[in-house]
């Protein structure tokens, strides 16, 4: 036995993966949350849906990642489930490029050609060597990405070329022979490729290896099927392994993979074994080569893609019936398979602040409309809208605190220490508007009535803090910075409406026009509408310093209030328009 050789297949495998783990993460970086993005929208389109799987798929050179995000956005109930079936049968005829790829190793020969420079032992180097320089020049975070894929691109290729190379010895090797003559049983050699590919983690390497042992020479087509077959059967063990605590619909989404792989699988198995009993099998005894297993691989999930189209809902049928609905886990806001994408889990977690934000200013709206509008049933909605929003910060601070730590790009970087300024004032703004809600509804049950003064100083209050927090939105959920701009000077001014409003109510009850009682409510509302457009404040500023990758709060607004002309003039502005009276 040639040990040596067999230790290049080993060291092959290994580069080989730990070169697509390199291309598949940097790939992802460069994609960021687009891929999240894209397929939340077309998921109900069947052929979108398809297509966006295959693409996915090979943008990120991993079938196994593209389902672990798959379960992890189902599982935050941000997909349904009985959507995924076009976008998982996209992804596995994505998975195939990777094998024509792979297919290259074996192009132009010894000797230089024109064919020859398709081959990855002549451009590997030079794409290495760009990946090299870009990651040491390039400022650019994605330009960096791009060279780090370059240098997987090449590793992964080397690995190929590792294992292609040392199958010449093994190939005489009586052992070697052995193993392909147990290969010939398609039952067996589906098992091994199934179990091994389980094992690893990636199909693609099954392939590869499967395309190795065909520049041997000695592989037919008898033992190729089933090594593809079972490579296919083998990739979803990542998802099963990703749907473990999750809900049912994700462990749904893990078991339909398995049912649409195997039924393919065992279809064309059978087959198979029909052509050799009816003695119709004298193609499966040619010679395999790598372009033949690439071919195979293609053809079977395009096969595959066709007959689970036919048996669709007899698919989703059987793992609605395989999951029960009893015994479901607690729900979760973002699930924490998406951190080992951590584009998709920034993104995600952008998309679940948005949403507590406009609950927040929904709330806000809602409480200053109760001040002279009361309704209880607005009243009750409030209320059960704050404690969704507690629990969305709640899971979106110990989520992020988990994300900071995973290895994220400078722009997601940026993007988590913004969400972790802003959640804690947003949930804070919820809760003023709690407090404006309590206030409005004492002011309901006491039937207490203000002086038409101080409902007008009131009803200024109410459209001064409507416009901050709409500002202040806007330049969150839009990254509007002119927005952003805008709230700062009003904060200033809203200042000074509150303090106009504490006079006047102390001038009136000198006068005998107020009670003490009203005074102690209108304080609690004005104290409140302060605190909004303090937050509102620390909102704008996180969103204008994450802007200039800073976040130096006290200084910025130092620099602001006494160099900016642009300020002086909003608060000018804000000032007419709010506090004219009180000049």
């Amino acid at each position: 036995m040639d040990i040596y050789s067999f230790l290049q297949v080993i060291v092959g495998l290994a580069f080989f993966l730990y070169g697509m783990s390199v291309m598949s993460t940097s790939l992802e970086k460069m994609a960021g949350g687009k891929l999240e993005a894209s397929m939340k929208k077309v998921t109900s389109n069947k052929l979108l849906s398809f297509l966006l799987g295959a693409l996915i798929t090979i943008a990120i050179q991993s079938s196994s990642g593209a389902m672990v995000m798959l379960v992890g956005l189902v599982n935050s109930g941000i997909i349904d489930w009985t959507n995924t079936l076009p976008i998982i049968l996209g992804s596995n005829v994505g998975t195939t490029v990777t094998g024509w790829i792979l297919t290259l190793t074996s192009v132009g020969g010894d000797g230089f050609s024109i064919m020859s420079i398709l081959n990855p032992k002549f451009f590997s180097p030079i794409l290495a060597f760009v990946g090299i320089v870009l990651r040491m020049t390039a400022k650019k975070e994605s330009q960096k990405d791009i060279g780090t894929m370059m240098i997987g691109f090449t590793i992964l290729m080397y690995g190929m070329n590792f294992m292609s190379d040392s199958m010449g010895a093994i190939a005489d090797q009586p052992w070697f022979a052995q193993m392909l003559v147990m290969f010939t049983n398609p039952f067996v050699a589906l098992i091994v490729a199934a179990v091994f590919t389980g094992l690893i983690q990636s199909s693609a390497a099954t392939i590869g290896i499967v395309e190795a042992f065909a520049l041997s020479g000695q592989m037919t087509y008898q033992m190729a099927i089933p090594l593809v077959l079972g490579a296919n059967i083998g990739t979803c063990i990542t998802g099963v392994i990703g749907a473990i605590g999750t809900n049912k619909n994700a462990k749904r989404v893990a078991v339909m993979q398995v049912l649409v792989n195997s039924i393919a699988a065992f279809a064309v198995l059978i087959i198979q074994v029909v052509l050799n009993v009816v003695n119709a099998d004298a193609f499966l005894f040619l010679k395999a080569t790598s372009v033949a297993v690439a071919l195979i691989h293609t053809v079977f999930n395009i096969f595959n893609t066709l007959l689970t189209f036919v048996l669709e809902k007899f698919i989703i049928g059987i793992a609605r019936k395989l999951v029960k609905d009893d015994g479901d886990v607690k729900q979760v806001l973002i699930d924490e398979r998406l951190l080992a994408r951590p584009s998709i889990a920034v993104n995600e977690c952008l998309n679940k602040t948005f949403e507590m934000a406009y609950m927040a200013k929904r709330n806000i709206d809602l409480s200053l409309k109760l001040l002279t509008e009361y309704d209880e049933t607005e009243y009750q909605t409030i209320l059960e809208t704050e404690k969704l929003i507690d629990w969305y910060e709640d899971e979106l601070d110990t989520y992020l605190v988990q994300l900071s730590k995973v290895a994220l790009s400078q722009d997601d970087s940026n993007t988590v220490s913004k969400m972790l300024h802003v959640i804690t004032d947003y949930e804070r703004i919820g809760d003023h508007a709690v407090n404006i809600t309590d206030i409005a509804k004492q002011i309901h049950e006491e039937k207490g009535k203000f002086t038409d003064d101080a409902m007008k100083e009131i009803k200024n209050m109410v459209k001064a803090i409507n416009e901050i927090v709409d500002f202040c939105t806007q330049a969150f959920v839009d990254n509007d910075l002119a927005s952003g701009a805008q709230v700062e000077p009003l904060e200033e001014v809203i200042d000074v409406i509150s303090d106009t409003m504490k006079n006047s109510h102390i001038n009136r009850l000198v006068e005998g026009k107020c009670t003490i009682e009203q005074g102690f409510i209108l304080s609690d509302l004005i104290n409140n509408c302060e605190r909004v457009s303090d937050h509102c404040s620390n909102v704008a500023v996180a969103v204008i310093e994450a802007a200039d990758d800073e976040f130096y709060t006290h200084q910025y607004l130092h620099n602001l209030k006494h160099e900016s002309e642009t300020f002086k003039a909003l608060y000018d502005f804000y000032f007419q328009k709010y506090c004219s009276d009180a000049r």
